[in-house]
């Protein structure tokens, strides 16, 4: 036996010796995760017997977050997360199967939201408008909702908006999303003749199209799921999309993060019917309709100054009730319950012709920079 073949004998019989220290991890792994499922199930009974929530975005928060403390490497967080996050999904079907509805098709950045929020578990109920979303969680056809509420290149989301402000959902939760753009097709670059996707897809990696796919047609879709599957039967077709669609549809991705303008980040509500209490570390978001006289707005701010309350977003919008008459969608930190934060809300709502609460939700942790790599 010659040295090289001595040497990969070795390194093979090294290697074969963590291979079975991995195979007896994966055993103790799955054994952990079934007695978890078992105590997930236990939990179950109890929440049936006492007519308790399911769901508990706080408690989740909780857990994830207790992860984050204790990990040591050599996995980051966010892998250790999106494990459990399945983990938690799994074991809560166990207790019950809980139905989500978002803007469809499948595929969608709404879809991938929902999958993030609440695991591959769930049962995930696509519809054709924003305001279906919420009709369906309204009806009690699906137990909760997801709805983009603003982006961090395009703005908020008017429809949105609007449907939050005069539905009787509540906001329950948030989730933060990179959005991160794909080249997906069957073919190398050389090959494609047309690229798909939707409008606001194709604006937002126009100067990537024009330097690498010059001449080469945009077309308009419905959605970046829908582009995606105008590339299954066509080789030289290419769709702008995301890593699910291509993942749902079964095209592969021939390159990644093609959007010109980085860190582009979409935030998306969780809606529901019942409100949530405190959980310590929360949003509170209101729809203020101020009076239409001078110094309206400087009397709606200085009692969250006053009050050491800070102000996280304001928008301005139509109230869609009485001509030229607004109302200022705001949010802040801390839960609605909290004095500093009630206090604020009676002295506001005391100055103002009606205030909304929309909900008080745990706040979720904004994507770092490595998220969008």
């Amino acid at each position: 036996m010659s040295a090289n073949d001595a040497e990969r004998s070795d390194l093979e019989a090294r290697m074969q010796q963590h291979r079975e220290r991995i195979d007896a991890i994966d055993h103790e792994i799955l054994g952990l995760i079934n007695e978890r499922a078992r105590e997930a199930q236990a939990i179950g009974h109890l929440k049936t017997r006492g007519d308790a929530e399911f769901y508990i975005p706080s408690r989740e928060k909780a857990i994830l977050n207790r992860l984050r403390g204790a990990n040591q490497g050599p996995l980051s967080y966010d892998a250790i997360a999106s494990v459990f996050q399945e983990v938690i999904s799994a074991c809560r079907s166990l207790e019950t199967l809980i139905s989500i509805a978002y803007l469809g098709p499948d595929g969608t950045y709404h879809h991938a939201a929902a999958q993030k929020q609440f695991g591959r578990s769930a049962q995930f109920l696509p519809v054709k408008t924003i305001s279906q979303v919420f009709e369906m969680v309204e009806r009690n056809r699906a137990d909760y909702g997801v709805v983009a509420i603003e982006n961090s290149i395009e703005g908020s989301v008017g429809e949105t908006l609007d449907r939050v402000a005069h539905s009787n959902v509540k906001v329950v939760g948030e989730r933060y999303l990179p959005i991160s753009h794909n080249l997906i097709s069957r073919s190398k670059l050389d090959a494609i003749d047309k690229v798909y996707s939707h409008p606001q897809g194709l604006a937002q990696c126009r100067k990537w199209l024009e330097t690498n796919l010059p001449g080469v047609q945009p077309i308009d879709s419905s959605s970046t799921s829908r582009a995606v599957q105008f590339c299954q039967d066509d080789p030289k077709a290419a769709a702008i999309a995301s890593e699910l669609a291509s993942e749902l549809f079964e095209v592969p991705i021939q390159v990644r993060g093609i959007e010109d303008i980085a860190g582009n980040t979409t935030r998306f509500y969780i809606i529901a019917k019942k409100p949530l209490n405190p959980s310590g570390d929360d949003k509170t978001s209101m729809a203020v309709y101020v009076r239409d006289q001078v110094g309206a707005l400087y009397t709606m701010l200085e009692p969250f100054k006053k009050n050491h309350v800070n102000l996280t977003n304001i928008v301005s919008r139509p109230s869609k009730q009485e001509a030229w008459q607004y109302m200022f969608f705001v949010e802040c930190q801390g839960h609605h319950q909290d004095d500093n934060v009630k206090a604020a809300i009676e002295e506001i709502e005391s100055n103002s012709l009606y205030i909304k609460i929309l909900g008080s939700y745990p706040r979720a942790q904004r994507p770092q920079q490595e998220d969008y790599l």
